[in-house]
């Protein structure tokens, strides 16, 4: 079930929890035994060693709950931390990372539990249901809400550092693969368009494709100024659409003029793709500060992108 955005909003027809800034996943559970897929319906069990042990504090036969996987700094999700973890294959290395970068998985719907399905349910039961079965461990939380005080909700929220919060009618239905108003994202996000002028080389998991791609804009004298490096958002997939697209664009020279930082070294492409990102504020150096990658607009172009 997936979500729409929307603005901060008071109701008492629906609960108000964390937005975490994780990787969606589905855990399969029995006794024993876990099977995690993320949201590209790829098992990524193997992935994330430490979580097989939430099994133990499931307390049913079977169960299927939906959350997310997050890596928690001070308590608070970060999603920079959590790429570290994204795509890795070797078993020895995932127990390396699993105890210098551990996981936890924050449970907040439950669609099947003990042989039975639980999606024609609503929300209120199936949450009641979950919190009879889930204890909380190091490496598995019950994502907790309030009814009704979303706007307050919402503020506080943002003052913890969370990414915002998620708004879910009490009475509604897991509508699988839906994008629902049952469901809302509330966010304090601004979006920009973005010429993108080129990549930093990838490493690890992102070896294949890039670490950041470096963004700019142009000013009213039609000279492209940096605007700083984007590194999250990306799924699998999309890192490597976006890599495809950028190959045939890469140039030897700097397409933006002037010192450009980035935390690696720069390949440089033809200014012509266009990327939105999502951002909290501009730096008084004109960078933007806490960027994500939200999409690529391939319906515009990169002259439009005017500081």
């Amino acid at each position: 079930m997936l979500a729409q955005t929307a603005d901060p909003f008071d109701s008492d027809e629906y609960c108000f929890e964390p937005k975490w800034d994780g990787m969606r996943c589905i855990a399969y559970t029995q006794p024993g035994k876990l099977e995690l897929q993320n949201r590209n319906l790829k098992i990524v069990t193997d992935s994330y060693p430490e979580l097989k042990t939430i099994t133990d504090h499931v307390k049913s036969r079977s169960a299927i709950l939906d959350g997310e996987v997050v890596v928690l700094e001070n308590g608070l999700p970060s999603f920079d931390l959590l790429q570290n973890r994204f795509g890795v294959a070797s078993p020895l290395q995932a127990r390396m990372l699993s105890r210098k970068i551990p996981t936890t998985y924050i449970a907040f719907d439950l669609l099947h539990l003990n042989g039975k399905d639980l999606v024609d349910q609503l929300l209120s039961d199936r949450r009641r249901q979950l919190a009879k079965i889930i204890t909380d461990s190091p490496h598995l939380l019950l994502s907790q809400y309030v009814i009704g005080s979303g706007i307050s909700y919402f503020k506080n929220a943002l003052k913890l550092g969370l990414e915002g919060a998620m708004a879910k009618r009490s009475a509604s239905l897991y509508q699988i693969g839906t994008r629902s108003e049952d469901w809302l994202k509330l966010k304090q996000v601004k979006t920009v368009d973005c010429v993108i002028a080129g990549y930093t080389v990838g490493t690890g998991a992102r070896s294949a494709t890039f670490g950041a791609l470096v963004l700019a804009a142009y000013n009213k004298q039609g000279v492209l100024k940096h605007l700083g490096n984007v590194g999250t958002g990306f799924t699998d997939a999309g890192l490597f659409r976006i890599m495809k697209l950028l190959k045939p664009l890469r140039v030897r020279s700097e397409s933006v003029p002037g010192e450009v930082k980035a935390p690696a070294m720069i390949i440089w492409v033809k200014p012509e793709l266009v990327a939105e990102i999502g951002y909290m504020t501009m730096t008084t150096d004109k960078k933007l500060r806490l960027p994500r990658f939200e999409r690529l607009r391939l319906d515009k172009l990169a002259a439009d992108c005017v500081i």
